[in-house]
């Protein structure tokens, strides 16, 4: 016998593979300043500029590994045509062997500033505000992706490997001061370091990790889920969030920490006003910290849980915070027994940034930068893993940007990103957006500041 059912139980897929926004044609000129501190903390110090203030820095990233669509299934930002993918021919490998999502990255950098303090000290102050997570309910997706039913045959039992994930989101806001210094380590080069400390204030976390469970055809009228290993986690403010003031959405606190060292090798005359190096080396280590949630949070574990799958059909959560009683009652027969602790702790998204910068004339330039993630979920957000080859043409007033990306499934996006004054706006990329590739996700991001200039030398 065939038959379809909700998949409810596993809406803790709901949080998805969280992974980081990379904006790659805006991140790495010499005017970048304040805008690069997130993933450059020197970046403070290379600025020519005497300071800069951000008004904001928006980016938002869509990373989609779990499927592929063609470029006749998607116009610009998705409207004005009809998505139509079977997962039949979709890219859906097992977990663990490529921990393909469908992610969702929102990066604010709030109002914020850098200075310099003399010709060898800087300082900066940052504000900002950061979320990824993922939607991804498995039993709608099939449905709209042309796959109706889960199915087994009577007397037959499958694992259900499709179903297997580790998942990890963390919304949260954070402040701190950055402050670098030059060292001159020989002629015409120079080592420029900074660091960054943060106070993080955490909102939401989620994360879930779910091995894939047995299902079971016992006779043409009964049909079992068993071996269902869950763990998972949860802090989320009350609803309405906004009862009893902004306070209400702190659910945690903790740290984040960021630092890199930039290796610059001068022109002999930088008098034409172009770039001042001709070769920059940088590495960086960035979201070192984690946010412990112990405000309307809590921790749990199913271990062997079971049940009929006729049950799904009454299985109602009218508030998220009965999500936790009202599972382990479905699959343990005890409303409490899948409770562990009232706390969790949630690592951020850590990565290691190695650059090189070579600008062979004038305002030409081209950069190769690799990003790689240090945690991996459930117990930590992660960053997506990439490589970017970026050509700029920069002056003060103006840069032209081309990047060229590749992620750690093989694939390519190509992007533009243009800046005037104190003004950016790109795309990494930009095909997706516009529906003339395939799409393997989309960005987008935007800035304003205003820049000081430096006083002439005397």
């Amino acid at each position: 016998m065939m038959r379809s059912f909700t998949w409810t139980l596993f809406c803790c897929a709901l949080f998805g593979t969280a992974q980081g926004q990379y904006g790659a044609g805006g991140t790495g000129g010499t005017w970048e300043g304040i805008w690069g501190v997130q993933s450059q903390p020197a970046s403070i110090l290379l600025n020519p500029d005497r300071a800069d203030i951000n008004v904001l820095r928006f980016g938002v990233d869509l990373d989609n590994s779990y499927f592929q669509l063609s470029n006749g299934n998607i116009g610009l930002f998705g409207f004005g045509r009809h998505i139509e993918v079977n997962t039949n021919q979709a890219q859906l490998d097992a977990l663990g062997a490529s921990d393909r999502s469908v992610a969702l990255d929102l990066r604010i950098l709030g109002p914020s500033f850098s200075m310099k303090l003399g010709t060898r000290d800087a300082i900066g102050f940052t504000t900002g505000f950061r979320t990824s997570f993922s939607a991804l309910d498995l039993d709608q997706l099939a449905r709209k992706f042309g796959v109706d039913t889960l199915v087994i045959e009577t007397g037959k039992s499958r694992t259900l490997d499709e179903v297997a994930l580790r998942a990890a989101a963390v919304s949260w806001s954070e402040f701190g001061p950055v402050y670098g210094h030059s060292f001159n380590v020989g002629e015409n080069m120079r080592l420029h370091a900074a660091v960054a400390v943060k106070y993080a204030l955490g909102l939401v976390a989620m994360n879930a990790d779910l091995d894939p469970p047995v299902l079971s055809g016992l006779n043409d009228s009964v049909q079992t889920l068993t071996n269902v290993d869950l763990t998972y986690a949860l802090a989320l403010p009350d609803d309405p969030p906004l009862q009893g003031g902004p306070g209400n959405w702190v659910n945690g606190h903790g740290w984040n920490g960021s630092g890199g060292f930039v290796l610059e090798f001068l022109r002999a005359d930088t008098s034409a006003g172009w770039h001042p190096h001709w070769l920059r080396i940088g590495v960086a280590v960035t979201d070192l910290g984690s946010i412990n949630f112990n405000k309307r949070a809590g921790s749990y574990a199913i271990a062997n849980g079971s049940t009929a799958l006729d049950n799904f059909d009454t299985f109602q959560v009218h508030q998220i915070a009965d999500f936790d009683t009202a599972l382990s009652s479905l699959l343990l027969r005890d409303p409490h027994a899948s409770f562990r602790a009232n706390s969790f702790r949630m690592g951020l998204p850590a990565a290691a940034h190695a650059s090189v910068d070579w600008s062979p004339t004038g305002p030409w330039a081209v950069r190769f930068e690799a990003v790689l993630s240090l945690r991996k979920p459930p117990n930590s957000v992660e960053v997506r893993d990439q490589f970017a080859l970026v050509p700029r043409f920069e002056t003060r007033m103006a840069c032209i940007a081309v990047p060229l990306t590749v992620d750690r499934f093989g694939s390519v996006g190509l992007g533009i990103s243009a800046r005037v004054g104190g003004f950016l706006i790109g795309s990494d990329r930009l095909g997706a957006l516009f529906g003339i590739n395939r799409v393997s996700g989309a960005d987008l991001y935007i800035g304003a500041k205003v820049r000081l200039k430096a006083r002439p030398a005397h």
